[in-house]
């Protein structure tokens, strides 16, 4: 299973760590460039979600996550036959005495046909507000703030998420669903134009499953809904 998921995190990490994609958004308007935005953030705001987390003192939660999302029919610069994609080390921490979790992942990729890299990080803080219990008839629920970036020669993307989470944890599997508003900002420097500033906004449904057959491991599992494009996304790791 591990290599299996470093096998899919290097393929889905290749889809935005092409060079070609970002030469040619160089060469587009900001208003052209609209499309891309919004699929860049279906990528980028995309991993962080799971069950509702508990915060406290001994929770934890050290995983790799993998993601990828179909591309707009208006994209400027990629086709709607590609699939763009990417792939994080995810650390968690509960901090005591409140119920919040505080998240950082990362990943570096090397960009395909030059000597130039593409940088991902990505920041998360979880309040919960009604704990996930096996023993409770009622569901887990908390809200998430998240803010993750994309560094590139010539090209950087950050994309802000707000959404809440609710999940329900039964023996061995926890279905959780969520709804998020994102906002991804995007810096270009045009070949002609100078730097350019495209923004995009949109709303993101998702529905998964987490799987704990091992005790202190997982496997999550979820589809997404970002605009009009669809996405999944994989974590392995261990957590308590």
């Amino acid at each position: 299973m591990k290599n299996f998921l470093m096998v899919v995190a290097v393929l889905f990490a290749a889809g935005l760590a092409r060079a070609d994609w970002i030469s040619d958004a160089k060469s587009k308007t900001e208003k052209e460039l609209k499309p891309l935005v919004g699929d860049v953030g279906a990528v980028l705001g995309s991993g962080f979600w799971s069950p509702a987390k508990k915060g406290g003192l001994w929770g934890f939660d050290i995983a790799l996550q993998v993601a990828a999302s179909d591309v707009s029919d208006d994209n400027p610069v990629l086709s709607s036959d590609d699939t763009i994609g990417a792939s994080w080390i995810y650390v968690s921490k509960g901090i005591p005495f409140v119920s919040l979790d505080v998240s950082l992942r990362a990943m570096q990729a090397k960009m395909e046909s030059s000597e130039d890299k593409i940088n991902f990080f990505g920041l998360g803080l979880e309040y919960n507000l009604i704990k996930d219990r096996v023993v409770s008839p009622f569901p887990g629920i908390s809200l998430l703030f998240a803010a993750n970036a994309l560094n590139a020669s010539g090209l950087d993307a950050t994309t802000a998420t707000f959404g809440a989470k609710a999940s329900k944890k039964l023996p061995f599997i926890t279905p959780f669903a969520a709804l998020a508003a994102e906002k991804t900002k995007m810096d270009v420097d045009s070949v002609v134009l100078g730097t350019l500033k495209p923004e995009e906004s949109r709303f993101r449904l998702i529905a998964g499953m987490e799987f704990r057959l091992i005790p202190f491991t997982y496997l999550n599992v979820a589809v997404t809904k970002s605009g009009k494009v669809s996405g999944v996304q994989i974590a392995a790791g261990i957590k308590k």
